[in-house]
């Protein structure tokens, strides 16, 4: 079971006099607080709403997010507020040991998401491989730690092919019939009647666990993994898997990796067509943040000259353009620094493009911005070059993903 924290200090006068003080705190400066005054950051805290508490969370740089959490009095009403992705990525830059209580208090949706942001290889030649053992050992482990009730949820919220992947590569099988002798030494048996002998290299107490929980309080889902794993084929496993989770990443804003690659198809600035777009009138202004890689380019001087609801909607595709750059890069989703990187790469991929049509056609940079979707502005540098290419072969993990065992 994850760790329970101590509860929060109350009442010094220090705390009292830290409290006084007027205007909303930032994560950053709450954290700040909490290392000179715990208890002065916690009453800050108290006084917050949930909403802001996680907006103050989202402020902190991922490493960080997990000790701010843990200053919460209710960090089960805060973590299912936060973003999916986000999550994932705080979870991994504070480090697995924090997992195991992060995960008890998500949602099916923020769990289901880790799995798919960390677990799988977006590289180029990994289809049909693409399961990344490792680091879905790490969550497996950190699902056990949370305990047996986490540890069902998950098994059971997941997509069942996933499961069976992992599972199979983690065990052999045998169910033997009455008058056959029973497996011998390295095989144990949850139940009396399925056998599991754990593959080199695999921690036999975690799949004891895995199984044991299943057997206990899931057999419905224990038989469908046992004669998952016995007869189903690797290859459709894996199709069916991918299937879902392409359709799950879709919705968290991360097209598939066919559909990202778009972003590099050639385009001259000549064959650029004309972006038409339709006024709406009466609709109000979203609230939008500029974020701080695109303040203060060409982009953001193009953006002020446009009225306030267009702005933000081009912001959101220049967004787009950064999620296409992470998945056709095969950037690990996961990683803090992942989604900056591809945001940089956009910016500058779609400030040259803004340069090179605005002098072909003798307009404004807003006028450019305005008639040209930012996938095409980023298409054009791609063309150009200006290492806006994709990511070249020696800069990918060299040592790809594992083979799986064989299935029948």
């Amino acid at each position: 079971m994850a760790e329970e924290r101590p509860p929060p200090e109350r009442g010094s006068a220090e705390t009292a006099a830290a409290v006084e003080d007027p205007g909303e705190q930032s994560g950053p400066q709450l954290l700040r607080l909490a290392r000179r005054n715990r208890a002065a950051a916690i009453e800050k805290l108290r006084a917050l709403s949930l909403d802001r508490q996680a907006r103050a969370c989202l402020e902190l740089r991922p490493a960080l997010r997990s000790n701010f959490l843990g200053l919460l009095d209710q960090p089960e009403s805060v973590v299912p507020l936060l973003p999916e992705t986000e999550l994932a990525i705080t979870i991994r830059a504070g480090g697995m040991s924090e997992a195991a209580w992060l995960l008890e208090i998500a949602t099916p949706a923020q769990r289901r998401a880790c799995f798919d942001l960390d677990c799988w290889y977006g590289l180029p030649g990994s289809e049909g491989k693409s399961i990344d053992l490792t680091r879905a050992y790490e969550w497996t482990e950190a699902l056990i730690e949370a305990g047996r009730s986490t540890l069902i949820a998950v098994l059971d919220e997941s997509d069942a092919e996933f499961w069976v992947l992992l599972l199979r590569a983690m065990v052999d099988l045998a169910i033997p019939s009455g008058e056959e002798e029973k497996p011998g030494e390295g095989w144990f048996t949850v139940d009396g009647s399925v056998y599991f002998s754990p593959k080199s290299g695999v921690d036999p107490g975690r799949v004891q666990e895995i199984f044991g929980a299943l057997a206990e309080r899931a057999p419905q889902l224990y038989w469908r993994f046992v004669y998952g794993i016995l007869f189903e084929s690797t290859a459709e496993c894996e199709e069916e898997a991918r299937r879902w989770r392409i359709a799950r990443m879709a919705d968290l804003g991360f097209p598939d990796r066919e559909s990202a690659m778009r972003i590099y198809r050639p385009l001259r600035p000549t064959e650029a067509p004309t972006w038409t777009v339709t006024a709406r009138e009466g609709e109000l202004t979203p609230s939008f943040e500029l974020p701080s890689a695109i303040a203060g380019s060409l982009i953001a001087d193009a953006l002020a000259e446009l009225p306030g609801r267009r702005a933000a909607e081009l912001t959101g595709y220049i967004l787009a353009v950064a999620n296409a750059v992470a998945v056709a890069d095969g950037l690990r989703l996961s990683e803090p620094d992942s989604i900056p990187k591809a945001l940089e790469k956009a910016v500058r991929g779609i400030e040259i493009g803004l340069r090179e049509l605005a002098g072909l056609r003798g307009a404004r940079l807003h006028e450019v911005l305005d008639a040209t979707t930012p996938v095409d502005l980023f298409r054009i540098a791609a063309t150009k070059g200006e290492e806006i290419g994709p990511r070249a072969a020696h800069e990918l993990d060299a040592d790809g993903p594992p083979e799986f065992e064989p299935g029948t």
